[in-house]
């Protein structure tokens, strides 16, 4: 089975294998160049502003998205235990 037009979105490579698929039966590519993980064709935006943890001030990491909430875990878990929750804006 051949993929055509798909790139990884970190590193715009086209080499990448086949690695499992989603919850919801979406196939998942693992990019050969950056070792991304990644979903062809994903509708899922990129956070390009990533706040801050409340508690070391370090960066946060989406750890859950959900359809209203988007729920940020800190970047130094599990030593920091800090998170955030931020409504995700529809439409």
């Amino acid at each position: 089975m051949m993929v055509s037009n798909i790139k990884c979105p970190k590193c715009q490579a086209e080499s990448f294998n086949r690695n499992g698929k989603t919850f919801s039966g979406k196939q998942r590519y693992i990019c050969l160049v950056c070792d991304r993980q990644f979903v062809a064709n994903s509708r899922v935006l990129n956070i390009k502003d990533r706040p801050d943890c409340p508690l070391c001030g370090k960066k946060m990491h989406v750890y859950i998205r959900k359809k209203d909430i988007i729920r940020f875990r800190c970047s130094n878990y599990p030593e920091c235990k800090g998170f955030e929750k931020i409504p995700q804006k529809i439409g």
